[in-house]
């Protein structure tokens, strides 16, 4: 919810028309991941189809971004020319440690 404090590991989404019409707005809350990013994507494409046009823009100002998940939503952005916005004050961006193993000496 806008203004709520509270972060959660659940992506949250609201599609918001501007009064005048000219412009939808995603806003997402929440932790944005390289697994929850792939939900994302249909609602922005099912928003541009229905947008008749409008420019549609990706607001996650709200949420914390994934390092990965960013790399992929960079390239999304530019393949489908839907802006991002992130939170540019605080860092909302997240840097996690690798899920590879650590390589073992061989005995």
């Amino acid at each position: 919810m806008k203004g709520s404090t509270l972060t959660s590991e659940k992506l949250s989404v609201v599609v918001r028309v501007d009064v005048d019409g000219e412009q939808i707005q995603i806003a997402a809350t929440g932790h944005v991941t390289t697994s929850s990013v792939q939900g994302l994507y249909p609602v922005v494409q099912r928003t541009k189809s229905l947008g008749g046009g409008l420019n549609v823009e990706m607001d996650l100002s709200e949420a914390t971004v994934d390092t990965d998940a960013l790399g992929e939503l960079q390239v999304y952005a530019e393949l489908f020319e839907v802006p991002v916005r992130l939170n540019t004050e605080l860092s909302n961006v997240t840097e996690l440690p690798s899920r590879r193993r650590p390589a073992t000496a061989a005995a």
